[in-house]
């Protein structure tokens, strides 16, 4: 990168690999019947593409060992292998649109895996290729989930590894009771879907629901409730939020987010190809504070869309630097 300053698009570009440390892709993914061996495989190996920012990785197998938790195993290779075995096998992804056709998509197959090789000149090393169609679908879908993978490799079932997964998804989620509770609903086969069971009754699911519950509680201490409503006929899983993780760092005020990212495009130079990827990346850096000029591109929405006058704008500004929003309605017409 050249010392002049980096293009919005650049950082947005950029802020990909940010994002990449759990992808909803495939938190959201019809994955259930990967076992619990393969789900931990593909967040290591989305870690080191992360890290990397290179499709095609190359791997110590005693590094997957330690990151899989098979120290004590003595077939680490053979599972290893069925690991990423599974990984080459096609899952169904959702909603998302084709960037090369533009197209809107309802459902796909596609592994994550290309291909994996190893030489006999270095079997002590894998090679691993992602498959570029899925790194596409990551970044058409952007948003992500991050989880700490020394504590993924200490989960013994899939129940509390997927719920736990599900819960760091969803934690910050809005809803209408108060910002301090968070919950989420789910069907018997979206649970099904994601677990990769097939109970038809909600107490058979509860069962293996509650153990992973435990795990979770064991392994982090965060408390989270599942009950089943038969009047809706969903789960209900709902937790308690830390004010201090749910604090944001955007300056901008919650209700002229969307307002203010559409200023920023229609105020931009840089060639969009994919509005609604751009659209979303940009939404990204304003939330987390990361966008170049930031504070003084919200600050002209004020002046040249509304008639603030800069003294006027000061007086919206927190001491924590944050913005409070304005009660001005109207857009202000020119005088010639």
């Amino acid at each position: 990168m050249s010392n002049q300053r980096m293009t919005t698009l650049e950082k947005a570009k950029q802020q990909h690999f940010e994002m990449l440390k759990k992808n909803n892709a495939v938190t959201d993914a019809k994955n259930g019947e990967l076992s619990l061996g393969a789900m931990k495989s593909l967040d290591v190996i989305l870690q080191i593409y992360h890290e990397k920012q290179e499709s095609k990785i190359n791997l110590e197998l005693s590094y997957l060992r330690k990151k899989l938790g098979l120290e004590k195993n003595n077939d680490y290779v053979d599972r290893i292998k069925s690991y990423l075995l599974e990984l080459k096998l096609p899952f169904e992804l959702r909603d998302f649109r084709d960037i090369e056709t533009g197209k809107k998509v309802s459902w796909a197959l596609t592994s994550f895996l290309h291909d994996v090789k190893s030489y006999k000149e270095s079997q002590h090393l894998i090679e691993i290729n992602i498959s570029e169609t899925f790194i596409e679908y990551m970044v058409e879908r952007a948003g992500y989930t991050s989880i700490d993978l020394s504590l993924s490799k200490k989960f013994k079932t899939k129940y509390g590894y997927k719920i736990y997964e599900m819960y760091r998804r969803y934690y910050t989620m809005p809803n209408k009771i108060d910002k301090y509770t968070g919950f989420i609903h789910k069907t018997i086969n979206e649970l099904n879907d994601k677990f990769g069971t097939k109970h038809k009754h909600a107490s058979k699911l509860l069962e293996g629901i509650n153990r992973g519950l435990n795990e979770i509680y064991s392994l982090t201490g965060e408390k989270i409730f599942c009950t089943y409503d038969r009047s809706i006929k969903k789960f209900t899983f709902s937790w308690s939020k830390d004010a201090e993780k749910i604090e944001s760092k955007c300056i901008v005020p919650n209700a002229r987010i969307d307002e203010f990212v559409d200023w920023v495009i229609e105020h931009s130079k840089t060639k969009i190809e994919n509005m609604k990827t751009y659209k979303s990346k940009i939404k990204h850096l304003v939330l987390n504070n990361s966008l170049d000029d930031c504070e003084a591109l919200y600050r002209g929405l004020m002046i040249h869309k509304y008639g603030y006058l800069s003294n006027e704008i000061d007086e919206f500004k927190k001491n924590n630097g944050k913005y409070k929003d304005f009660s001005r309605k109207k857009e202000q017409t020119p005088l010639f």
